[in-house]
């Protein structure tokens, strides 16, 4: 139960930095939601497991020709946490885990967008998940191609820095990764 609650953490994350629908205001970027997704990778017991988030928004204020003047806003769903094991899922619904009744959203919003030297990029920005806020970096790829564009980001958190779970590491493993996949058009 506590590695599937992990999962769903990473799940989490992963929404909340890459959201699901796309809006910008310059770019007018719109989230093509069938063929995006908001993905967790955890560890339980020594073996991987996948999870996603059905529902995330975000809002997507990004031009590659001036990535430092781009925004990027995402909301996860916390209840909408997916593993495929009923058991797990269920486990991530508790208070000691995502607590959707009390904190039903997880949000990450960037300060700084900058482009590095292999021409991607990278989102400096903060993740708050059941009320505990930290600094995030997602690492993204952002792929234009005449009126769609593709958003490919991850980055990688330790859900005990945002008090998610419980505090032993042995049955479910600290760090939780996130991918993000957007279809975005005009």
């Amino acid at each position: 139960m506590a590695n599937q609650s992990i999962w769903v953490t990473c799940a989490i994350l992963a929404t909340a930095l890459a959201g699901g629908q796309a809006a910008a205001e310059t770019t007018g970027w719109q989230l093509v939601e069938d063929s995006s997704t908001v993905r967790f990778i955890g560890v339980q017991e020594g073996s991987a497991f996948r999870g996603r988030f059905r529902n995330f928004t975000a809002q997507i204020d990004f031009d590659p020709a001036t990535p430092e003047a781009g925004k990027i806003i995402g909301v996860v769903s916390m209840d909408s946490a997916r593993t495929g094991d009923a058991e797990r899922d269920a486990t991530l619904l508790e208070p000691d885990w995502f607590d959707p009744e009390n904190h039903p959203e997880s949000r990450f919003e960037s300060e700084r967008i900058e482009k590095l030297d292999d021409g991607t990029y990278a989102a400096h920005g903060t993740l708050t998940i059941i009320g505990n806020s930290n600094p995030v970096t997602m690492a993204f790829e952002f792929n234009v191609s005449g009126s769609t564009a593709e958003f490919s980001g991850s980055f990688d958190i330790l859900r005990l820095d945002f008090g998610v779970g419980w505090d032993a590491t042995n049955w479910i493993d600290n760090e939780v990764g996130v991918q993000v996949e957007l279809e975005l058009s005009k």
